[in-house]
């Protein structure tokens, strides 16, 4: 078999027509393994590599396993844009042990090494105590997008169920990520969100003595972020509520209260502690949850209805009081977010936490005649499930229901669940 052509030393950049020619050769099964490493090491070699001639490596290498760790791969300051690129086309007969890894992080390349940092642990493997240490480091970067890989793989590293014994390291990396919270860039602040909402809660893990003080501690960073200027940071920032475990009740009350309340009797289950944590906090926490509510981004205001799916499963009080929100939220200019609304108040019926009163009924009937079929759908999911034990609530829904029936018949199939609760309801009453 022919060798494959020669390039000219006047051209740096190999042209797609020898590059078609060395994947044939590359392709072919009676192609010699001289021919096929000397292929590997000509597209290696260039000065100046293309899309197309890394993906053609890519493939070689994929190919001929055997023949790729004998590949000269060039180091970081001799060509940083193939060693990370390289790399980043997934050969998978290269191996990266960790002194290629430190030195492409710390090369001169500043894309190689924001590259390197988003790609660790998931393109290859990296020992964990290395890879923490080199992300904790990058995160005082001073370039903004160098910060941002740092964090993202912070939390690719949690994704990837990674564990740490070392609470220490665990702690700096969340408060790392607190100090973030106020970068001048937008995607830093988002990506610090994350390490917050991630970190914070396998801080809080890490201790059960101080899982309330570390829970309370992340939901009043989170809260903190409900203002901010960047509409992503703010929709990250509710988002990450969701994985709330554990709240003390006066910081979920204090979410719905513009105003910082005083400080109130303390519960029997908080200790002191918790209770001058709540204090403390309560000025970050003020009116977070109605101020997301009010937004002017539909995406917040729908990722603040579904932050409160699960915190009104932790309390019984909060539940009763943002419920008045979210009836409000029913006249929302966005379907998206009147059904997510919905949808919260159907969790909210599943766990007997939607307790209804008569001056909710007015807005919660009106969803009956909602123009979209799946905020209708959802209300009569919520009917379904939920416990009516006013008899003049239990009234008004069943003719609200009978007036509708010529507009939309579907409501059919929902009257005999009605029907049987209310009859069972007249024996309870009777008895």
């Amino acid at each position: 078999m022919a060798n494959p052509p020669e390039t000219s030393e006047e051209n740096e950049t190999l042209s797609l027509r020898t590059l078609c020619t060395m994947r044939s050769l590359l392709l072919h099964p009676s192609t010699s393994k001289s021919t096929v490493s000397h292929i590997l090491q000509t597209l290696t070699s260039s000065p100046h590599p293309t899309t197309h001639s890394l993906k053609l490596l890519s493939d070689g290498a994929s190919r001929h396993p055997d023949l790729a760790p004998t590949m000269a791969l060039p180091t970081a300051e001799s060509s940083p844009r193939l060693a990370v690129e390289a790399i980043g086309a997934s050969l998978s007969g290269l191996h990266l042990d960790d002194a290629r890894f430190t030195s492409l992080c710390f090369g001169a390349s500043v894309p190689a090494r924001a590259w390197m940092l988003r790609n660790a642990g998931s393109s290859f493997e990296v020992r964990p105590g290395l890879l923490l240490a080199v992300l904790l480091g990058f995160t005082k970067d001073p370039y903004p997008y160098v910060r941002d890989a740092a964090l993202e793989g912070l939390v690719r590293f949690i994704e990837r169920g990674g564990e740490l014994k070392d609470v220490g390291l665990v702690d700096a990396c969340y408060r790392r990520a607190v100090q973030l919270l106020r970068d001048f860039d937008p995607c830093v602040r988002y990506s610090a969100v994350r390490v917050v909402a991630s970190w914070g809660m396998m801080l809080a893990a890490s201790s059960s003595e101080m899982k309330a003080y570390w829970s309370n501690d992340v939901f009043a960073k989170l809260c903190s972020m409900a203002r901010d200027m960047n509409m992503k940071v703010r929709v990250e920032a509710f988002n990450g509520l969701r994985k709330m475990e554990m709240v003390s009740e006066d910081l979920l009350l204090q979410s719905l209260a513009k105003r910082v309340s005083g400080r109130g009797k303390q519960k029997e289950t908080e200790s002191p502690s918790t209770s001058e944590q709540c204090v403390m906090l309560a000025s970050s926490v003020a009116g977070a949850l109605v101020h997301g509510l009010e937004d002017e981004f539909f995406e917040v205001r729908k990722s603040v209805c579904e932050s409160l799916h699960t915190l009104t499963s932790l309390s019984a009080e909060f539940a009763r009081e943002a419920l008045d929100s979210l009836m409000d939220v029913l006249n929302d200019d966005s379907a998206v977010v009147r059904l997510q609304a919905l949808e919260t108040m159907h969790h909210m019926a599943i766990n007997g936490r939607l307790k209804l009163h008569e001056k909710h009924l007015h807005m919660f009937l009106g969803a009956l005649v909602d123009d979209s079929w799946d905020v209708r759908y959802t209300y009569r999911k919520i009917l379904k499930v939920m416990k009516l034990n006013n008899l003049a609530l239990f009234k008004s829904s069943v003719d609200r229901l009978l007036r509708n029936l010529d507009s939309y018949p579907q409501v059919c199939f929902i009257l005999g669940s009605i029907c049987l609760l209310y009859f069972q309801w007249l024996r309870k009453i009777s008895s």
